[in-house]
Parts: structure tokens; sequence; C-alpha cells
């Protein structure tokens, strides 16, 4: 069966008829469903906004919130308090608001990216962040001369010390020597008196035995032998 060109030609003119009809209503449909997305969107944003102006976080939920410990949270509270505002509720518990979120998550930015100190932060906050002066880095050849040099003050103590303990010892050690040898001079003295005492005890003795010995006779011949020799003289 052959197509006539007119019936041909009216064919195509309808599918191009419909291919326009369905790009409109696709266009239609996509500028509706971007309309609702966008209008959604915008709801959702001013409700985070909403919920953001009514924030309460205590230290933990503040904490979890920008990935932190309670630890950290608590330690910039405590050395960075005049630049975190936060709110005192009515049990004297601090919390955070918008303002001191958005202030904690600039701390960590800092601290976190660029390897800020506390001193620096706190500079950048005073300063309104203008002319941050890093901390200045002492070299590694500094840091060991530092070193080496408390090293030798210990040293230098430590001698001193010895030194001093030497001669305290040197001191005990003559005293302890005179003491021993006043000990061994006077034993040695008692020594001798008491062998003093003991032979004039003997001699004593003997003296007394010998006496007690004499008979009358050995005492008559003794006084003629005196009395002749007292009358020669």
């Amino acid at each position: 069966m052959e197509t006539s060109p007119n019936l041909f030609a009216y064919l195509q003119k309808w599918h191009f008829l419909l291919l326009l009809c369905l790009v409109t209503y696709v266009e239609t449909y996509l500028e509706r469903v971007n309309g609702n997305m966008n209008e959604t969107e915008n709801q959702r944003s001013d409700k985070l906004d909403e919920d953001l102006e009514e924030l309460r976080l205590t230290v933990k939920e503040v904490a979890k919130h920008i990935n932190e410990s309670p630890g950290v949270i608590r330690n910039w509270m405590r050395e960075l308090k005049t630049h975190i505002p936060t709110i005192q509720g009515e049990n004297g518990y601090h919390y955070f608001d918008r303002p001191a979120l958005e202030r904690l998550l600039l701390i960590r930015k800092l601290s976190r990216d660029q390897n800020y100190s506390i001193k620096q932060i706190e500079y950048h906050f005073a300063s309104g962040g203008k002319d941050i002066k890093p901390e200045p880095t002492p070299e590694a050849s500094e840091v060991i001369l530092k070193d080496l040099k408390d090293i030798k003050e210990q040293l230098d103590l430590q001698r001193e010390f010895n030194e001093v303990l030497v001669q305290q010892l040197k001191k005990q050690q003559m005293h302890m020597e005179n003491q021993q040898k006043y000990i061994t001079d006077s034993l040695n003295k008692r020594d001798e008196q008491l062998m003093l005492a003991f032979r004039e005890s003997q001699q004593a003795r003997q003296e007394t035995a010998a006496a007690s010995q004499e008979t009358p006779d050995t005492k008559q011949k003794k006084g003629f032998f005196s009395r002749f020799f007292s009358i020669d003289t």
C-alpha cells in the first residue's frame, strides 16, 4: 500500500505537535517541582534559623555537635571565657546559643585547621582578627643548647654536693680516729695503773708474809748483832 505525500506530511505535523505539547508539559511540571522544592527549602531554612535562634545546648551536646570532647570545650571556656558568649541558666549551668556555637566553630577551625595555640586564639579575638602574631618557635639547636645548659647546671650542683659530702666524711672519719685513739690510750693507761697497783699489792703481801714468819730467836739474834755493831760503831 503506498502512502501519499500529503498524508505523510500530515502525520509528521501531528507528530511534531505532540512532541511540542509533551515538552511543554514536562517543562511546566519541572517548574512546578522546582518551585515546590524552593518553597520547601525556604521553609526548612526559616525553621532552621528559628531553631538556631532558640538553640540552648549543654556542654556535652555542643561538644557532640562540633565533634569535640567535653573536656576540650571546658578548657576553651576556662581559657577563653571572655570570648565565648554563653548563657547562664537558673541552675547555674552554661548553655550555648547560636552566637556561642558559631564562636566555638571558629575556635575549632583556628585550633585544628590553622594550628593556633590558646594564646594566639585569644589574641585573634582581642585584636579583631588582625595582625595575628604567631608564637616564636625555638630552633632545635636552641632547645638542645638549653637542655645541655640545664644538664651542666645539674652536674655542677651534684659536684658541689659531692665535695661537701667528701669533706663531711673526712671530718667524721678523723673524729672517729681521734675517738678511737683516746679510747686506746685510756685503756692502756688503765692497764698500766692496774698492773702497778697489782705489783704494789703483791709486794705488800710478801713483806707482810715475811714479817709474820720471823721467830723469837731470829729477833734476838738480830737484836744482839744490832747492839754489837752499834757498840763497835
